[in-house]
């Protein structure tokens, strides 16, 4: 059997650190995420309003007899932002019944033989129960639920400017502080999130109004708790993990060792 010997043996990296470049750091933050922060927050109106408008196109072909206008809105001081308005469709008792029979019965499913403690089971049993409870609202408080579409629609632009916001101040700032090298792949990975974010902001806009359009604003609660901003915070991570993956990759090479200070 053939024996091979390394050539060079790395230290271990229990004493390592990258290098901090801090000069480095705040140069990419000012060249890159703040004009991108200041470039978004100027045109935060006509990226709400296109978004509002494809929304309007799509809903008023599905749906050409219902009324559909565009509204504007403040957002804080940072200035006015645009959203869809469109009447409120309220579920009967029936409905609220067979989803509410039908939301137990997944709840069951999931807290049950192999299913039972693994995560995505434990993820869907807290988000069904939360229609549970909404279901239980409609059929006993129909007339008291303080929410309607409009409200929705202004609630979603406003959560999803939140969203976009943090999201470039948050990757801007973890990607500022991974090193002086891998330029290309922090750069990848900040525009990467922000792409996707935008683009799933959009179509999940216009997917929610046509659900609580066609089935009712019971489906309002679900939507906001299970696939809000917890769930872009889940893709968040995902598509960062990707790019971190490429960098961790490039720091292990020979070409990128250099950047490591030993303690």
């Amino acid at each position: 059997m053939e024996n091979k010997e390394k050539k060079v043996i790395y230290y271990s990296r229990t004493y390592r650190h990258l290098k901090i470049n801090t000069a480095g750091s705040i140069l990419y933050f000012c060249l890159l995420v703040l004009p991108v922060l200041i470039l978004f927050i100027f045109n935060m109106n006509h990226i709400t309003h296109f978004m509002s408008k494809c929304a309007v196109n799509v809903l008023g072909k599905l749906y050409p007899g219902i009324p559909l206008y565009i509204r504007k809105d403040n957002f804080s001081i940072l200035g006015k932002m645009e959203f869809v308005e469109l009447p409120t469709v309220y579920p009967s008792t029936a409905f609220c019944v067979i989803n509410f029979i039908i939301v137990l019965l997944l709840v069951f499913f999931c807290c049950t033989g192999s299913r039972k403690g693994r995560p995505v089971s434990i993820y869907m049993t807290i988000m069904l129960v939360v229609h549970i409870i909404n279901c239980i609202y409609f059929i006993f408080a129909a007339n008291y639920f303080p929410y309607n579409a409009f409200q929705y629609s202004n609630l979603y632009i406003k959560q999803q400017i939140g969203i976009w916001l943090t999201f470039i101040v948050m990757m801007g700032l973890v990607t500022a502080i991974q090193g002086s090298k891998a330029l290309v792949w922090k750069i990848l990975s900040f525009f990467s999130v922000l792409a996707y974010s935008f683009l799933f902001g959009f179509a999940r806009y216009i997917l929610f109004l046509y659900i609580i359009q066609e089935f009712s604003i019971i489906y309002m609660a679900l939507m906001f708790f299970a696939f809000g901003p917890f769930f872009d915070f889940l893709y968040l991570v995902g598509i960062y993990g990707f790019f971190m993956d490429k960098v961790i990759k490039f720091y292990e090479s020979a070409k990128g060792k250099g950047a490591w200070r030993w303690s």
